[in-house]
């Protein structure tokens, strides 16, 4: 069912529509916003396992606490003669999710804090209608993100009941492929410049390859703003 969707998706953005349009515009932009899990496998505090610096690794990482994030994309969009709008987006991202380290009879009371860093190559084919307020234009839209997982990283920190404190990196490799996000955005135009808000909501469960008993779900969700340039001028067409 999913490959179907994903290949429908791809022909909604490949169809050639070029000859109803009233033009096409290319942007490039920065992005930044917040990120984390929700669900019942996701948490606010968590333990440390591991007998030292060199093996630490947080036991579950799926934080609920908001973590930064970053990229940049390219935006590619048709926008019809009766303001319906068909495009395609690429995207570079860090998105990051925090926990809060809990002290347990290992490690004597420490206190701490794990950023999960994971990168993506995401894709987002999307369809809108613009609204026109002179001198602005506002764009709705709604699509999905495609999210090809490049890594998963931790990054923590903890302090001993003595002041002592340790950082730790873990790799933790690819524990999903694809990452599914359905999205909403609104993008407000003028002259060649775009700020955007938007947020996406995650199908995959991060937890739902872990052999044992069931720990709940972990679904990755993704609040951005961002700043977008269009450094082509408009093409209109009028056929």
């Amino acid at each position: 069912m999913m490959k179907r969707f994903l290949l429908l998706a791809c022909i909604a953005c490949t169809v050639p529509f070029a000859a109803f349009s009233q033009s096409h515009e290319l942007r490039v932009g920065v992005t930044s916003g917040v990120s984390n899990f929700t669900g019942s496998g996701s948490t606010a505090k968590s333990t440390l396992n591991g007998s030292g610096q060199a093996d630490y690794y947080t036991n579950t990482p799926y934080g609920k606490k908001y973590g930064i994030n970053l990229g940049g994309a390219v935006n590619y969009r048709y926008v019809f003669a009766n303001n319906f709008l068909l495009g395609l987006e690429g995207a570079f991202e860090r998105l990051q999710t925090k926990v809060d380290l809990e002290g347990n009879d290992f490690m004597n009371g420490s206190r701490g804090l794990t950023k999960l860093n994971q990168q993506f190559l995401n894709f987002n084919p999307f369809v809108g209608y613009r609204v026109t307020f002179e001198p602005m234009t506002m764009d709705m839209q709604f699509g999905v993100d495609i999210a090809k997982v490049l890594n998963s990283k931790e990054n923590g920190s903890i302090e001993d009941k003595n002041g002592n404190k340790t950082s730790f990196t873990y790799d933790r490799g690819k524990v999903i492929d694809v990452d599914i996000r359905p999205r909403v955005q609104f993008n407000v135009n003028y002259d060649r410049y775009t700020i955007f808000a938007g947020y996406s909501w995650g199908l995959k469960d991060y937890l739902g390859g872990m052999d044992g008993g069931n720990p709940g779900t972990a679904r990755l969700n993704v609040f951005r703003l961002g700043l977008q340039y269009q450094f082509l001028t408009p093409i209109y067409r009028n056929d």
